[in-house]
C-alpha cells in the first residue's frame, strides 16, 4: 500500500470530511484555534461534504465546510499553496459568505466565518501572505481567514508560542507513514484513535485513480464548463450524445468540436 500524507487534498477530504469522523474535525480545529477541550463537540453541523464515490456532490469548489450555530468553518487543504490556489481559495471564501447574507435595510451575513487554509509547501510568491496569516486574521468584521504552513514545523521563530498539541498535530497531519502517525499520537486519545481509522482511507488498491488530482480537477472542470473551447451548454450536449451511444467521431461532425475534447470529457465522464 503506498503512504499518503493526510494534507494530501483528496485523502483530506475523504476523512475529514465525514460525518463518522467529526470528532476528528472537531478536535482539529479546537486546536488551532486554541479552543478549549470539548468546545465545538457536539455542535458542528455539514454544510457541505464530498462523497468518494460522487465527485459531483462537491459544491461551491470548497474542501470541507461544518458549521456551529454562529460560525462557519471552511477548512482547505493544499500540497502546494501558490497565488492561483490562494485565489480560488479567496473566491471559495466570498461564494460561502454570500451564500449566508441576509438582505434587510443592508446585507449582512448571518454568521462569522472562518477560513483554514493548510499548506504543505508554499510558493515564494506566497511568502508574504502568509506571514499576515500567521494567526487567524480578520479581514473584515464577519471573515477571517488563518494559513497553516507545515513546511514551518521546524522554524522556531513561526512556531513560537504554540501548544504542544498544536505541534503535535501539523507533524501529524504532514506524516507520510502510519509508523510516523502512530509513533507522534503516542499518549493522544483522539490521534491515536486516527490512527485505526486511516488505513482502510489509505488503501488506493480500492480505487488506484482517487489520489490523481489532475483528473479530479478535469472532472469538475468539465462539470463547469470551464475547460477552454467547451462552453457549458455545449458540454451538456456532449455528454447527452455520449450517453445515447454516440460516436466520437459522430459528435464531432454534429457538434464540430475538436474530437480530442469530446474524447476527455468521454474520459473524464468514465
Amino acid at each position: 500500500m503506498k503512504e499518503h500524507s493526510l494534507i494530501e487534498d483528496r485523502l483530506f477530504l475523504d476523512f475529514f470530511g465525514r460525518q463518522e469522523n467529526i470528532r476528528y474535525l472537531e478536535y482539529m480545529l479546537e486546536v488551532l484555534l486554541d479552543l478549549d477541550e470539548n468546545t465545538l463537540h457536539g455542535k458542528l453541523t455539514f454544510e457541505s461534504t464530498l462523497e468518494r464515490e460522487n465527485i459531483e456532490s462537491k459544491t461551491n469548489r470548497c474542501d470541507i465546510v461544518y458549521e456551529t450555530d454562529d460560525v462557519i468553518y471552511n477548512l482547505e487543504a493544499y500540497t502546494t499553496l501558490d497565488g492561483k490556489a490562494f485565489a480560488k481559495s479567496t473566491a471559495y471564501m466570498i461564494t460561502l459568505s454570500n451564500n449566508k447574507l441576509v438582505k434587510q435595510e443592508k446585507y449582512h451575513p448571518k454568521k462569522q466565518l472562518i477560513q483554514i487554509n493548510i499548506a504543505r509547501h508554499v510558493s515564494e510568491e506566497m511568502e508574504k501572505v502568509c506571514e499576515q496569516c500567521l494567526t487567524l486574521k480578520p479581514l473584515n468584521k464577519y471573515v477571517s481567514m488563518m494559513i497553516i504552513r507545515l513546511d514551518c514545523l521546524e522554524k522556531v521563530d513561526y512556531n513560537r508560542n504554540r501548544s504542544k498539541d498544536y505541534i503535535r498535530l501539523l507533524r501529524f497531519l504532514k506524516a507520510e507513514t502510519q509508523e510516523e502517525r502512530e509513533e507522534i499520537s503516542k499518549g493522544n486519545g483522539v490521534l491515536e484513535s486516527m490512527c485505526i481509522d486511516i488505513p482502510s482511507r489509505m488503501d488506493t488498491e480500492l480505487d488506484p485513480a482517487f489520489f490523481d488530482h489532475d483528473a479530479w480537477e478535469r472532472k469538475m472542470n468539465y462539470e463547469r464548463g470551464e475547460d477552454a473551447g467547451v462552453t457549458k451548454g455545449e458540454n451538456s450536449l456532449i455528454q447527452k450524445m455520449i450517453a445515447k451511444g454516440k460516436s466520437d467521431e459522430e459528435i464531432a461532425d454534429t457538434t464540430e468540436i475538436d474530437i480530442k475534447r469530446i474524447q476527455e470529457l468521454r474520459a473524464a465522464m468514465c
